[in-house]
């Protein structure tokens, strides 16, 4: 498959495993920077001839939906639960089922076999016991609206894709029986954006850490330990009420690839026990394949203990949430 010119001008990164070639297997994917290159480097060991093109997770789904009919992708590789259901939706993908596959949990593959998950991320509650005493932490994030915690939270932007998910997780509590979030819901997040610190980019987040004493953090889980580094803090996550919001990296070949088998190849390698336990050891991640996490280094089989998944169907919420963005930025933000 050959790159488009637009596509071309656009990616952050691109990363070849070997010389582009005309029958190289092109993959989509966030993942970029040091996480690309080791990507590339190990499937070239492994005998994979690929094109990584990197970009951020929006731009390749909306790049993946508007080349629907003149497909330019074989594989994509590490978008969260939300975009790979609504990429499956449209019927971009197709089913293959690898053999690591009968292992997954149910949660990490769907019914049709078309995307499976391989590293999960919690989206965490943590605080800083510095600022705030254990017994004074929430032991829930609907503890958040209480008076006590007012100013002592960073909400994010909604274009993050941590502020997101976050937000999904509380406003996936209140759905009434049609799955709609009921008016106690919208309530619940207008007392939540009014008691907390808004900033709209990473700097300014850790500046109201730095300017505000804010307490609690809101954040993916490298995320919350990056941020406590940059403050010179320890950290505390917490194990809430009604548990967290845990997203996923997937996998899927897409419909329209002409490059079948090599796609069903690198997949089967990819979500291999030996190459998620390689990948953990190397960033840290927690894979979600029983065997790969066994393999993993004990520090990334502790983070796979902190807390407990908070159930939610990504697969139902994928296709809501744009709107529910779209209500909180228009009316409560």
């Amino acid at each position: 498959m050959k790159l488009s010119t637009a596509f071309a001008s656009a990616a952050i990164l691109v990363t070849a495993a070997c010389p582009a070639l005309a029958d190289a297997l092109t993959i989509y994917s966030p993942q970029g920077g040091e996480r690309g290159q080791w990507i590339a480097e190990q499937a070239k060991a492994a005998g994979h001839d690929i094109k990584l093109l990197n970009a951020g997770g929006g731009e390749l789904y909306d790049r993946l939906i508007a080349e629907e009919n003149n497909p330019q992708a074989d594989v994509v590789l590490g978008m969260v639960d939300t975009s790979m259901a609504l990429l499956k939706k449209e019927g971009l993908f197709q089913p293959y089922s690898p053999s690591w596959a009968k292992s997954l949990p149910a949660q990490y593959k769907d019914a049709e076999g078309m995307v499976h998950k391989f590293w999960q991320t919690p989206i965490v509650l943590a605080y800083y016991p510095d600022r705030l005493p254990e017994g004074e932490a929430p032991k829930s994030w609907l503890d958040l609206t209480k008076d006590d915690y007012a100013g002592k939270y960073v909400i994010g932007p909604t274009a993050a894709q941590t502020t997101r998910m976050y937000l999904a997780g509380i406003l996936v509590r209140f759905l009434n029986a049609n799955g709609e979030v009921s008016n106690d819901g919208w309530d619940f997040l207008s007392r939540f954006y009014a008691q907390g610190v808004i900033a709209n980019d990473a700097d300014s987040q850790l500046e109201a850490f730095k300017a505000s004493r804010a307490s609690i953090d809101l954040n993916w889980l490298g995320g919350a330990f990056e941020r406590a580094t940059d403050l010179g803090a320890t950290v505390q996550v917490i194990d809430t009420d009604g548990g967290t919001p845990v997203i996923s990296e997937g996998v899927g070949i897409m419909a329209g690839t002409d490059q079948l088998d090599n796609a069903k190849a690198f997949v089967e390698w990819w979500g291999s026990a030996e190459v998620m336990a390689a990948y953990a050891a190397r960033f840290g991640q927690v894979p979600v394949l029983p065997e790969a996490l066994a393999k993993s280094p004990p520090a990334v089989q502790e983070n796979a203990r902190l807390v407990k998944a908070q159930p939610i169907d990504w697969d139902a919420v994928a296709p809501k949430l744009d709107g529910w963005l779209q209500k909180i930025e228009l009316e409560i933000r």
